[in-house]
């Protein structure tokens, strides 16, 4: 499995995301490369299906621009009180939105 650096991925999530500013759903978003595998974290508001489908947007987006990386998509649903930082670490903030 070839390995792309971070940064094309990074910057096709951050303009996957840049669409999506009107939509408050998505809070955050964090990437790391595990291994050979490119694992990003959606933090999503509402476990709504519009706020899912949003997530799962960027996913099926990102995942065809780059077929030869592994990826591992994870949505995580917050609660009201908590943020993607509560069960996210040592991953690298790709999106936050402002308070």
């Amino acid at each position: 499995m070839a390995t792309v650096t971070a940064s094309p991925l990074i910057n096709k999530i951050s303009a996957e995301l840049a669409t999506l500013q009107e939509d408050k759903h998505i809070q955050a978003v964090y990437s790391q490369w595990m291994d050979d595998i490119y694992v990003v974290w959606v933090g999503i508001r509402d476990d709504s299906p519009t706020a899912r489908e949003a997530a799962y947007r960027i996913e099926d987006e990102v995942s065809e621009n780059f077929p030869q990386v592994l990826f591992d998509f994870h949505v995580i649903a917050l609660p009201e009180g908590k943020s993607t930082d509560d069960y996210i670490s040592n991953a690298q903030v790709i999106f936050q939105r402002s308070a």
